[in-house]
């Protein structure tokens, strides 16, 4: 009995993604994209404090915080506010090689940190030329209601997009992607996650990075959305 059941549950979830793919693909490529542009647009209203966490083997090495805002030539502005470094070299020869580990991994984190921008938010753009030329991919996270479309080669030869979104509520939840620094070997993952604004924007709330080749995390988070320029 529990072999049949699971075989129906098997049949079900196969015609729900099937029906998914071929009735709701193209309607919810085009959801993705007005989503994208229409909340690029909004948040262009507000101002936010933006706060960048360094981890390094597990510790906290830096808290960065910046008021971000769109200026009126719609160039997205960032103020430093403030910051702490929890790092504090030695003297002498090996604080020397410290100091010269510590600017390669500044270099790596400016590489990671351009990485970032050049994902979030996704490219609509980008995304419809996939789906162009099928190559998107579908998980059901729950039947009829919320999916998981992943993005091959989105940037750049072997990475990975994916976006899980509410399709009942037309909201995106959460975004992955998976793709390397210099080298293909040289692995990054980061998620982010979504939130809505009173007015219905959406605005990605977090951004976790982790290179676990460099022992290296990055967390961005946005908050304190208020209207009006921080002019």
């Amino acid at each position: 009995m529990k072999k049949i059941n699971l075989l129906l549950s098997l049949i079900l979830f196969a015609i729900t993604a099937t029906s998914f793919a071929q009735a709701d693909m193209k309607e919810t490529i085009a959801m993705i994209k007005t989503n994208l542009l229409q909340s690029k647009e909004k948040v262009k209203q507000y101002a936010w404090i933006e706060t960048t966490k360094t981890y390094i083997k597990g510790e906290l090495k830096s808290t960065k915080q910046n008021q971000c805002y769109y200026s009126v030539d719609g160039q997205l502005t960032k103020v430093a506010t403030g910051g702490t470094d929890q790092a504090k070299a030695p003297r002498g020869l090996k604080g020397k090689i410290v100091a010269n580990k510590k600017e390669e991994m500044a270099d790596y984190i400016a590489k990671a940190m351009e990485k970032i921008k050049a994902y979030m938010p996704p490219d609509g753009e980008k995304i419809q030329q996939i789906y162009g030329a099928g190559k998107v991919t579908i998980q059901v996270l729950e039947p009829g209601k919320k999916f998981k479309l992943s993005f091959p080669d989105y940037l750049q030869q072997g990475d990975m997009l994916s976006l899980s979104l509410d399709k009942a509520n037309q909201k995106l939840m959460a975004g992955n992607i998976t793709t390397y620094i210099d080298k293909p070997e040289d692995k990054v993952i980061f998620d982010v996650t979504y939130k809505d604004l009173p007015d219905g924007t959406q605005y990605i709330v977090t951004t976790s990075l982790v290179a676990a080749a460099q022992n290296l995390k990055i967390v961005i988070e946005n908050s304190g959305y208020k209207k009006g320029s921080a002019n």
